[in-house]
């Protein structure tokens, strides 16, 4: 057992004219949705964001999380912590508050009221700075963790920019306390801790709802600075930091989560060898590092789909990307410019081919931590991606100057999107830029695309599947799709069991066109004669409008014939119909898309017809093959939607 000196105490100021504070915490109240995802991306990319540069090159940041017990008795102020949890519930002991504020007293009760052990997540990282500058009273590593809240000290190409992220690991401790102990480059020492509990009220004296564990004969309630008056359970020997999370009750598969989390959002920092990151409890562990990264995204792709099928909030998408980086791709490292000005360099890995089944572009900044995924592309070819502005190279860390920096300005409070709304003072610079993103990937996918001559293949299916935020104009499109040939590719049909689409068409039941013949001058009618015979309805002739649903086929190709400008469209039909129709759209990059208007149609030799813009196929068995040569009014090759009609 440690003897802590009497002048370090758990601190709560008195209220005075400040608010009063429940339960619901802010900043904690970010990370519940998604606890293990919000704290290995918080606590690593401020690890990530602290690399002893002093090091050889090529040294890893390590951080450990690993759960272990400590004494009750080595816990600073135990007894006045113990006492100040009951006091809140005491306070508010009603509602919503006083629900929570009971989960928290009981977990007083059992780890702080008697001795015995405390669950504790302890979180360590190695190869850092540590938390420099423990005695600045605002604007260093140390203060913008422990004692700035609602500020962020990071810049340039940190990753960190809303300063919310220092809460998460509050959302694991059941006592809503956490200890913080570093050693810095600079050989500073210190050791505090923070509770973020309620208002409440002692000797009749409101009370803040923050504690601080300081130097109660400091004036400014300094941490613990001496290594011999901070408990050995807590000192920190090596340069580094540790944070303790206390009363950490665990859930039965908290390491597979974090481990996850990790794969999902470092896994590009840790392919570069830049990070390493272990998860312990007792004799089981699990290290992911560079040697073994393959290994560990191949076990937990198992896992995932074993153990998170159902999980609708989570998609595990590391495999996609490293896929991606163990395949032939390539490379693109250039400058990213923005009205002539240099920003520093991007770096673009793409990965084409057959087994391609998507098109997903992963973006990131220098920090090398997941921020978005990109998937508004209308190209004909599906490629992966991995997009990173590293800003190397670019004339200062500010963001005017630095890639990385300006869209660290763009980034949402959790870290997982850019949006112009969020650097409101160069709004339209912002969207300009991450539009440009977008465009820079897409120029780069198109020249992927292959060159194979004359007579290849254009194929189009699945537009109205995919969502663009992209419009370009007939002629840009047109421009970038002249010297295109790409292969051929099958679209095939899905029988979901859903109900048929009904077409937006209308047919005559004799077959007829829609278009009204010129109206002739009508005979008055004549008076009814009751002796006449009534007349029989002819089921076969009429003027009566119809409805065509979708038919299902599959195999669609759309080869362009550039000499002649005619379209070879095959296919196979997946059911049989008496009366199949053709319609056949046109799309482009955009969302938009335009029927095509036919001006022949012919099948072996034999002349289609082409009824209510739709082509007239006629009869066909399933499994029935059909081959049609088009010609359309539009002049040049574009890209086809070809869909099946039959009268219901």
């Amino acid at each position: 057992m440690f003897t802590w000196d009497d002048k370090y105490r758990f601190i709560f100021s008195d209220l005075g004219a400040s608010d009063k504070v429940g339960v619901n915490d802010v900043g904690i109240g970010v990370f519940k949705k998604k606890p293990y995802i919000g704290l290995t991306k918080e606590i690593l990319q401020n690890s990530t964001d602290a690399p002893d540069r002093t090091l050889p090159e090529g040294t890893p940041v390590r951080v450990h999380f690993e759960l272990i017990y400590i004494d009750r008795d080595d816990i600073p102020d135990v007894e006045r912590l113990n006492s100040v949890i009951h006091k809140c519930y005491e306070y508010y002991p009603n509602g919503d508050d006083g629900v929570k504020l009971k989960t928290i007293q009981d977990a007083a009760d059992r780890y702080l009221a008697q001795p015995g052990k405390v669950p504790v997540l302890k979180i360590s990282d190695y190869n850092t700075t540590g938390l420099c500058g423990v005695l600045a009273e605002k604007g260093s590593k140390w203060s913008g963790l422990v004692r700035e809240r609602s500020a962020t000290n990071k810049t340039g190409g940190s990753s960190g920019s809303f300063g919310v992220g220092k809460f998460a690991p509050f959302t694991f401790s059941a006592l809503r306390t956490v200890f913080y102990s570093t050693k810095t480059v600079d050989n500073e020492t210190a050791f505090q801790g923070k509770a973020l509990l309620t208002t409440f009220k002692e000797e009749g004296i409101l009370k803040h709802n923050i504690g601080l564990f300081a130097d109660t004969t400091s004036e400014n309630y300094d941490a613990v600075l001496t290594t011999d008056n901070i408990a050995p359970v807590f000192r920190r020997d090596e340069v580094g930091t540790d944070i303790f999370v206390l009363g950490f009750e665990k859930d039965s598969d908290w390491m597979e989560q974090s481990a996850i989390s990790v794969i999902e959002y470092f896994f590009y920092s840790i392919y570069k060898g830049n990070l390493e990151v272990t998860v312990v409890e007792g004799d089981k562990v699990i290290t992911i590092n560079q040697a073994n990264l393959g290994d560990m995204i191949s076990f937990f792709e198992k896992y995932c789909a074993e153990h998170m099928k159902d999980d609708v909030t989570f998609q595990y998408t590391a495999p996609v990307y490293w896929k991606l980086l163990c395949s032939p791709h390539k490379v693109i490292r250039e400058r990213f410019k923005y009205n002539g000005k240099d920003m520093g360099e991007y770096e673009l890995y793409l990965f084409t081919g057959d087994d391609v089944g998507e098109k997903k572009v992963l973006e990131m900044r220098e920090a090398g931590m997941k921020i978005r995924e990109d998937t508004a592309f209308r190209i004909p070819m599906n490629f992966t991606g991995i997009f990173i502005a590293t800003g190397a190279g670019a004339e200062t860390l500010e963001p005017e100057d630095n890639i990385s920096s300006f869209l660290r300005k763009c980034e949402n409070q959790a870290h997982d999107d850019w949006a112009a709304d969020e650097y409101r003072e160069k709004k339209d610079m912002a969207k300009s830029i991450i539009n440009k993103i977008h465009a820079i990937i897409l120029d780069a996918a198109k020249k992927e695309m292959p060159d194979f001559g004359k007579d290849s293949v254009d194929a189009f299916g699945l537009s109205e599947f995919l969502q663009t935020e992209e419009s370009d104009d007939d002629k840009k499109e047109e421009e970038a799709f002249a010297d295109f040939r790409p292969l051929s590719f099958e679209i095939k049909s899905v029988k979901t069991g859903k109900h048929r689409r009904q077409a937006d068409i209308s047919m005559k039941k004799s077959g007829g066109s829609r278009r009204k013949k010129k109206e002739e001058p009508k005979e008055p009618k004549k008076p009814k004669d009751p002796e006449d015979p009534k007349k029989k309805r002819n089921n076969k002739h009429g003027n009566g409008m119809g409805k065509a649903s979708e038919v299902f086929i599959s195999k669609v190709k759309t080869p362009f014939n550039s000499a002649t400008g005619e379209y070879r469209i095959s296919f196979t039909a997946d059911e049989a119909t008496e009366d199949l129709m053709l319609a056949i759209r046109l799309g482009g990059d955009d969302d938009n898309l335009s029927r095509a208007e036919i001006s022949n149609a012919t099948a072996n030799g034999k002349r289609l017809p082409i009824k209510n813009g739709m082509i007239n196929v006629g009869s066909v068995a399933k499994g029935d093959k059909k081959v049609i040569d088009i010609k359309l009014s539009e002049v040049g090759r574009k890209t086809l939607e070809v869909r099946a009609y039959a009268k219901s």
